[in-house]
């Protein structure tokens, strides 16, 4: 019995969620480990990431602040995550709790974010981060 076309999308829409999911995995992973490297490599190379506090950084600026250890990532809790795939674009909906430093201040920020997820070719790369605080 041959599959239906409308399962056949779902299964190749179930394999492109589970590619994003584990971009996001390493994309997070990076991002605590300040791992400069798998960030750039995962950033597409006009990526903007907007913090909840409202400032907005490049992909060569948030890199930086995070290398240099301007700000710092000690734990990334996600707690919920929708997908929405596109042909060539996946948008993350996820309420996180992020536990940073900024200098020698610890804060934990509750924020709702959309990621934004653009192919490129044959890559997958982060395009954008947009936050916006929620209660604790």
């Amino acid at each position: 019995m041959r599959p239906s076309p409308a399962s056949v999308l779902l299964a190749a829409m179930s394999v492109t969620i589970d590619e994003i999911k584990a971009l996001e995995d390493r994309r997070y992973a990076a991002m605590v480990a300040a791992d400069g490297e798998v960030l750039d490599e995962l950033f597409a190379d006009r990526a903007l990431y907007t913090h909840s506090h409202s400032g907005r950084d490049t992909k060569a600026e948030f890199i930086d602040n995070l290398t240099s250890g301007r700000f710092r990532y000690r734990a990334v809790h996600r707690l919920e995550e929708e997908y929405v795939l596109y042909e060539n674009a996946a948008l993350v909906s996820t309420l996180v709790k992020l536990e940073i430093s900024v200098g020698d201040v610890d804060r934990t920020v509750n924020a709702r974010a959309t990621i934004t997820w653009v192919r490129e070719g044959d890559r997958w790369l982060f395009a954008a981060w947009q936050s916006t605080p929620t209660p604790s």
